[in-house]
């Protein structure tokens, strides 16, 4: 189907794809998260760690969230590290009208 368009696919700047799930972990990290399960666990279909690992993954190669960061003031205790929204992260929820921490 050559020029279909999924109006629930979003882009970045960059071109790269963002669907439904990523963008909703995008909007989450904003407010950070003390650690990487506890996101993934959010954004992942009925609590889907497997699943939300992936989507929250597939947001970090992409750069929209950082890595996890252990010496955030938010990060977990027993955790990796908290995440946050990057600059990246922000740059495309804003472009798509949504409303950023900050502004």
């Amino acid at each position: 189907m050559k020029g279909h368009s999924n109006p629930t696919i979003r882009t970045t700047a960059d071109g790269d794809r963002v669907g439904p799930r990523m963008h909703l972990a995008v909007k989450l990290a904003q407010s950070v998260y003390p650690s990487k399960k506890q996101l993934a666990e959010r954004v992942g279909p009925n609590g889907s760690l497997d699943y939300g690992y992936r989507i929250v993954d597939r947001c970090i190669r992409k750069g929209l969230i950082s890595r996890p960061d252990p010496s955030h003031p938010a990060a977990e205790v027993r955790g990796k590290g908290a995440v946050v929204v990057t600059a990246k992260g922000r740059r495309y929820l804003r472009s798509h009208d949504v409303d950023v921490d900050g502004d």
